[in-house]
């Protein structure tokens, strides 16, 4: 089987719902994000329509909100990571600027010593 034939695929599973035990989603392939657009459809339905349709329509909600929380928690650790790459580098910076004052230090108090 070849890679590229291959669906991308993510299975959600252990989700906090009653009503919703597993869930996959099937990703666009090659698709990049820019910005993030909410598409929204016209809703015209009557009658019977109207009622199964909101039974429904809980259930795509329940899966729709699992999914939504899902996908912000990983935006979430994804900002925390690169939040902790941030400081990393400050840590970094900090330090080499503290060893550089540590050693003009100690060359002028080597001078002040040598001219006493």
């Amino acid at each position: 089987m070849e890679a590229s034939k291959l669906k991308n695929m993510v299975i959600l599973r252990n989700l906090p719902s009653n009503i919703v035990e597993e869930a996959i989603v099937i990703l666009k392939n090659g698709k990049k994000i820019e910005k993030i657009q909410q598409i929204e459809k016209n809703r015209g339905t009557e009658g019977k329509k109207k009622q199964i349709k909101k039974e429904k329509d809980y259930i795509l909600k329940e899966a729709e909100m699992l999914i939504n929380n899902y996908i912000s928690d990983i935006e979430k650790s994804n900002e925390l990571e690169r939040k902790k790459q941030e400081i990393n580098k400050k840590n970094k910076k900090f330090k080499r600027y503290m060893y550089i004052s540590i050693v003009i230090m100690l060359i002028q108090s080597i001078l002040l010593i040598i001219q006493l």
